[in-house]
Parts: C-alpha cells; structure tokens; sequence
C-alpha cells in the first residue's frame, strides 16, 4: 500500500453530523340545445494525475493550515497538452466535457371490518380506533380545522323580509307578490306554512346544482343583490317558499358557509333533493315545477341536464347509470380543488391507509404493527378518483346520509344484519329489542334525521366479527361501557387506542348498548352530516372547498377502501328494499386538472419509499448515483423512479453549512411491480466526504478528499459487508455547469473517473492512500494544470464505490461537492490562515489577482 504523507489541512467537513308551464318548458329545452351546439362547437480540462509524493496543500479555506513539506516541481506523467484529470488516482482518460425544485386526522384503528377481499378481521376505517374492531371517528371533542361559527345575515346572509325565526313566518312576511290573485296568494301561503312547520321539525337538505356557481339571493328575484355566491354541490336546508307571478319557485335556505350562516333564495330549478316529506309536499301542492327530465339534441340522443354538468370523462357511467334509473339526480360537487394537490394533501400526516391484504403496489411502508399500510399514491389515486366508483355498487358513496322514510325500511336493516353479529337471533345486550330496531328507531328520529343503513353499515365496518373490546362492556376500568363506533378511540396500539375509546365513551355516558348508538348517531350527525361532510366520500375525503371544516382536514377514517366497502353494503340494503330507483341524489366531486382517463390499477409501481433515518432532513433521494426529488410522506421519504431497474438508493446528510456529513444506503430490488428498500446499515457512511484544499507546489491544483473506514474496507474485502465485497473505489469529475445536464455516475457522459483502489487497466492493482485520519483512509484527486480562464470554475467531484453481491457488481456513490480554487483561495486569505507576506500567502493573492484581471 503506497502512503502519502499528511498535509496539515483543515476541511470543511465537520467532526462527525382541495304542471310545467310550456315557456319553462321551452326555456329548459332551448338552454339544453345552445349548450349541445357550444359544445360541439466548453470548458478546456487541465490535467489530473496520479498524485506524487511530497507534493503541498494550501488548505481549504474555511478550515486548513499550511502543509508540512515543500515540494516544487514538474509532475511525472504530464501529458504535453495538458488535458487529463486525477491525482491520487489513476485517470481512465475520458474528458469530462464541457459544461452545457386536522382537524381530525388521526387514526390508528384496527380490527374487524369487511373490505371487499379482505379477512374478516380486515377493513380499517377510522382515524384513531383499532381494538378488534374497525375504526374510530374522531377526537374526543370532535375538533377539526374549524373556520368558524358566526351567524350572518341581512346583506351578507338573512335577507331583510326573510322570517324572523328560522323555519317561522313573521306576520309581515309574503310568500307571494301583491299582482297574484287572492285564491292563488291563498293556496302558497298555505302550502309555505306547512313547509315551515315540517322544516321546524327537520333538516329539509338540498344540493345546488346546473350551474358551477350560483348567487344566492338576498330576495327571490335574480335582480336583487347576491348575499353569497356558491358552487355547485353546496348544501343548503329549505326553510320556506315564494312563488313569483310566472309562476316560478324560490325557496328560502340557510346554508353554512366558511363556518357561517348565510340565509338566502334559491329558485327551486337549481335545487335537488331527496328528502320524502318535502317531496311530498311539493306533489302535494303542484309545486314541482322543475320536474323537466331530459331533453333530446339533434342526433336525437337524451341527454340530462344534470350529466351535462360533469366533464365528458365522468359522463358515459352516469348516462349508463341514470337508463337504469331515471329516478336519479346526479349533482356535480365542484370542489375547485387542483386534483394532484389534493392527492398529495391526502398522502400526508398519515390520513390514507391500506390493509395489509391489499396488493404491494397500493403500499408505502408499514404503519402500526402489521396490518394497515400507508397508502401508496397510485392506490389513493384509484380510490379517491370519483369516476371508478360510478357503479351500482359504488355509487352510494356519494349519497347524502340522511334518513328518508320511503325506503329506509326496518325489514331492510333486518335483512342486512342477519348473518352478522348484529342479526336477530336475540336482542341486543342490555336491551328487549334488536339492532336492526335500534338502528332505525335512533336513525330516523326527529332532530337526527340520519340514515339508519348508513349507521348499521358503519358499525358494521367499525366491529366486523363484534369481538373488540370496545363493544364488550367487559374491559377492566371500564365494565359497562360500550363504543359502537370507535369514535375518539386512538393510539399506535391496541391497548392505547381501547382505552382511549372507552374513556371517550364513559366521558359521554354511553353505559349501554343503545346509549353508544345513540351518542354515535348524534356525533356523526352534528359533526360531519350537518357540517357538509355529508356523503361516505366526503367523511373520508374532505374536500369541501367552503364547508364547516377547512379541506383535508376532520376526516372520520384513514381507509381509503372504506367509503367503496360501505356504499357496496348500502346498495345491498336498498335491493333488498326493493328501493333502488328510489328518487336518490348523489353528490359527486369534481377536481380541477383531473386526467383525461379514471385513475386505475397501476401496471407497474416505480416508487421508492425509504424510512427517513433520524438526522436526515434533505428531500433528494439518490437512485445509482442519479438525483430525484422526494416527496415527504409520513415519516417516509418517497420518490418515483425512471424504471424498475434502480439497485441503490442513498440518502445524504448535511449539516447547517450544507456541508455533507453522513450517507445512508439501501438496497432496491424490483419485483416487476413494486420496489422494496432494503436498507444496508453496515454501509452507513461508507464515503465520506474530507474537504478541498490548494495544490501550492507543482502544478497549480485543488483537491477533493475522499475517507472509506478502514475497518469496514478490511472487512469488504474479506468476508463482505451485508452480502457485498469491495471491488474498486475512486472519485468522479465534472464541470459543476454541467451537473444539470449529465448525471455524475461512473462511466457517464462527459464524466472522468480515476481509480484510487482496485485493478486497474493494465491488470494491476492500485491502492493509493493520500492520508490515514481517525481510522479512514483518505483517496484524493486533484484537478491540476488549471489555466488562469477556470480559476472561478466550480467543479464538482465525489467519491464511488464498486461493490459485489452474488457476481453482481453494484456502485454506490458518496455525496457530489463543487467547488473553485479562486473560491478557496479567498477563503484562506478571509480567515487569515497564512501570515502575510509568507510563500502561500503571495501564491494565494497572486491566485486571485490573476482571476480578476481577466474578469474585471
């Protein structure tokens, strides 16, 4: 082994570190066609060479001292021209070339719940629950990103001559114009005192809808000022009526909005609704003057008001659903949200998980202890897109989730539980009745007014086998205490997260099987149903740009399965109602920038997802030596690689100066699928990088220094280091300009590399140590011959390594530095390293005087 001796040098490396009337008729169909015809309508290299020895170092600038032994001279091995790269290693003769950017987010739930392909104790929901059963709703105090509570009225919300009270008529107040004929004003009047008295008694919900945004009025007339302008999709509660001289219809409505009540008109046109008593109503008093279904364009083809609303991409599955059931309003939700913002929102803080039964693309690392994963992007992508859940099966994830009297059966829920835990075998412990009867006497109840499929569906995700100790009533410190559905239940493990779930339950008195029914219907119903988050999609998927919790936060579960898993148990229970073409409505969402196609199963997964090592705060992640910008996701750092052919992935660390101070490595392997990270824990820190000094004698030169533990070399070329022997190691060159349009790998374009150990050429062995520092030895290269035009240069240089594993031969590099002597030099001559006037202090200013001349 050939050793140099060291020069006094001090490096920059540190110690260690989102009826109709016909004119209606006739402005319907007219409208429809006009919206058919729109629609159709170079740097020369100095030389580097083998290092001799006895050669002077002038330090680097932030840290050296001048070297111990002077040597000036001619380097050996100079070629005439001047144009080849290393020193301390052997140049392999390439030239390097010229040079050419909460809410409720919780969850730790496990447990029993039914994903369609998953084991019986499979399906995660909730955001912090596990136990065996399911999951989890939310904190405790049900707290998520509020925006707010203040009520408004008057010019920004109730207008002047609205009703005193919510759902009250004041003596002064008119449903109808003074020009209508007394028998007509008469029998609104009465028909708007009844439906006042039924939106007293419940919340009479709506969606605004065929338009993307509409201005709700101050007064029902489209003259009057605009108290609010909404998107399409935006919940409202129908509190009265007024009926102008066309006739034409507008309902008073209080919407919440950023956090705030808002009170307003909607003309009826723009409303769709569900609700059975106020459709009733409606039949009742001849009020349903919007009843227009379709109209016909000039192929002769229907198409429905409501569908034309939605991209093209989501219209062929509504139009395949709405033949089967014509009975159904398809509302678009335009969300304004950029959809690759919104996937990556939901990718964070641990929002989106996977179970384990999952295939190996839909997962990005483990999250508890074995049975749910974070999800990976492409499988939030599949889930979260709302055009692959336009099916039968699917598509009850966007109904709204309040009760309807008409085909929310107790026989249906019946049938729905019979061969669950919860079926009618006997009652429910505690109680002389069943589960079924629980669920819908609770469900529909006056005040609550919540889906009882909706609820029996949900506890039944929650529980699964019914074996949790959170339905039990048996658990130490907390017999007689019971939580149907997980809610404030959290914790990184079981026993946290049951605990957490029945202290939430005794805070809230549910010391019965029915109290915690009860109190779990209320809290869905105050928090997410009433707080717009009123569809399976939505209580999974916040993405309510103006409701009561900001966007993806206050999100009931971290399943991404779970609201396809539920809206396929509620259309069972609605088939075996007999009630699918009921008059249901769905609230679908629309995302700004949404891709040309659904999102769906990947054939082929490229992500790598590295646990982030503790220390490890920069976002690059390094695949073979080639950068590429990560994306922080839940403790994990992940990255999309070009292919499946990556072998390496390495992390750097720096420290405040963004000195690179650490190097972690792990091993890729590509199953045709997915990757899989192996990390290699013995091959931390395998390079590291030592700092850049001046070459003062000989040649003009400047040095990049390179430390590889000699304990872990000696080991990598005996027995090998988690699989892998050392075959070579060495440093890379390049010109720093052209680091952005070449990767710096062994063997790349306009890349040189000299070898500091290993075979060489011509068959021989070099080992070339310049130093040995604190057990590392140290291999350099040193750019010499440099011309007075490339003192302010930066070249960028770092370290390899070649290693083998099962006769496959693998390279691992060290963090890429660049630098300029004329930097270096100013450096030295800052911090005062030299005396005045001493041989290293003129060639340094001489050094920089030169450079300046040139570039004034």
């Amino acid at each position: 082994m050939k050793s140099f001796p060291g020069n006094v040098f001090v490096s920059d490396y540190p110690a260690e570190r989102y009826g109709v009337k016909m004119k209606k008729v006739i402005r319907l169909i007219c409208g429809a066609a006009a919206i058919i015809v729109l629609l159709n309508a170079d740097i020369k290299w100095p030389v580097i060479m083998a290092e001799a020895e006895g050669t002077e170092d002038a330090a680097q600038g932030d840290t050296a001292a001048f070297g111990e032994s002077v040597e000036s001279g001619e380097d050996p091995g100079e070629p005439a021209d001047g144009g080849r790269v290393f020193g301390n290693s052997v140049g392999n003769g390439e030239d390097p070339g010229e040079p050419a950017d909460g809410g409720r987010d919780t969850g730790n739930s496990m447990g029993s719940g039914e994903d369609p392909g998953e084991p019986a104790d499979g399906g995660r929901e909730s955001e912090n629950s596990v136990g065996s059963g399911e999951d989890p709703g939310e904190s405790a105090d049900g707290s998520g990103e509020s925006r707010g509570s203040a009520e408004s009225g008057g010019a920004s919300g109730e207008p002047a001559d609205g009703p005193e009270i919510a759902g009250e008529a004041s003596d002064s107040w008119k449903r109808t114009s003074g020009n209508m004929d007394e028998e007509t004003a008469q029998w609104v009047e009465e028909a708007g005192k009844n439906l006042a008295q039924i939106a007293a008694e419940r919340d009479i919900m709506a969606l605004v809808y065929l338009s993307d945004t509409y201005p709700v009025r101050t007064s029902p007339s489209e003259e009057s000022t605009t108290a609010i302008t909404v998107f399409s999709g935006q919940t409202v509660n129908i509190l009265d009526v007024y009926v102008n001289d066309e006739p034409e219809v507008w309902y008073y409505v209080k919407l919440e909005y950023n956090g705030g009540l808002v009170y307003g008109y909607v003309q009826q046109a723009y409303l769709a609704c569900s609700d059975t008593r106020f459709l009733e109503w409606e039949g009742e008093y001849g009020l349903n003057f919007s009843a227009a279904a379709y109209t016909v364009d000039a192929a002769d083809a229907q198409t429905f008001p409501d569908i034309e609303q939605f991209p093209e991409s989501y219209r062929p599955a509504l139009a395949s659903l709405k033949a089967k059931h014509p009975n159904w309003t398809f509302v678009k939700m335009n969300t304004t949200l950029d959809w690759e913002v919104s996937v990556s929102k939901e990718l964070q803080g641990g929002k989106s998980l996977v179970y384990k039964t999952l295939p190996d693309w839909a997962k990005n690392g483990l999250y508890d202890t074995g049975n749910w994963y974070y999800a990976s992007e492409a499988a939030l992508k599949m889930y979260m897109d709302p055009r692959n859940s336009l099916s039968e099966n699917a598509i009850f994830q966007f109904e709204q989730l309040t009760y309807n009297e008409a085909y929310h059966t107790l026989e249906a829920v019946n049938t729905f539980l019979k061969n669950t835990f919860m079926n009618d075998s006997s009652p429910a412990p505690g109680t002389n009745t069943t589960y079924a009867n629980l669920f819908w006497t609770i469900g529909r109840e006056e005040g609550r007014q919540v889906s009882p499929f909706h609820l029996a569906a949900r506890v039944l995700q929650e529980q699964g086998a019914g074996t949790s100790p959170l339905i039990s009533g048996t658990y130490p410190g907390y017999e007689g205490y019971y939580n149907y559905f997980n809610v404030g239940a959290s914790g990184t493990t079981n026993a946290q997260v049951i605990r957490s779930g029945l202290e939430y339950a005794r805070n809230h008195g549910w010391s019965s099987v029915e109290a915690s029914i009860r109190g779990g219907a209320d809290f869905i119903s105050a928090n997410y149903i009433r707080r717009g988050q009123d569809t399976l999609y939505l209580q999974k998927f916040n993405v309510n740009p103006n409701g009561f919790y900001a966007p993806y936060t206050h999100q009931y579960m971290q399943n991404i399965s779970a609201p396809t898993t539920e809206a396929s148990s509620i259309k069972r229970l609605y088939e075996g109602a007999g009630a699918l073409d009921s008059t249901f409505v769905f609230k679908i969402p629309v995302y700004e920038n949404m891709p040309a196609d659904p999102c769906g199963v990947p054939a082929v997964s490229t992500e790598v997802v590295l646990p982030i090592p503790e220390g490890y705060g920069n976002p690059v992640v390094w695949l073979d030596g080639v950068a590429y910008q990560g994306e922080i996701r839940n403790g994990s750092l992940v990255a999309v690689a070009a292919d499946g052919n990556a072998r390496t992935a390495v992390l750097y660390k720096y420290n405040e100066a963004g000195v690179p101070t650490g190097m972690y490595v792990w091993e890729l392997r590509h199953n045709g699928v997915v990757y899989t990270a192996t990390p290699l824990p013995g091959l931390e820190n395998l390079l590291t990088y030592h700092g850049f000094s001046i070459r003062i004698t000989g040649k003009t030169g400047i040095r990049f220094k390179t430390g590889i533990s000699a304990e872990l070399r000696g080991r990598l070329t005996s027995g090998g280091v988690d699989g892998y022997t050392l075959k070579e190691y060495g440093t890379l060159v390049t010109s720093n300009a052209n680091l952005g349009q070449y990767p710096m790998i062994k063997g790349g374009e306009k890349i040189v590399s000299g070898l500091s150990y290993g075979i060489d050429g011509n068959g021989t062995l070099q080992d070339v140590v310049f130093e040995t520092v604190d057990g590392r030895y140290r291999f350099t290269s040193v750019l010499v011959g440099l011309p007075v035009e490339q003192y302010k240069t930066e070249f960028a240089f770092r370290g390899y390594a070649v290693l083998e594993k099962g006769g496959v031969q693998t390279t691992v590099y060290g963090p890429a530095v660049a630098r300029s002597i004329y930097t270096l030099a100013g450096q030295l001559i800052g911090q005062g390293t030299y005396p005045a006037g001493s041989d290293a202090d003129v060639f340094l200013r001489k050094l920089i005087t030169d450079a300046d001349a040139l570039t004034p």
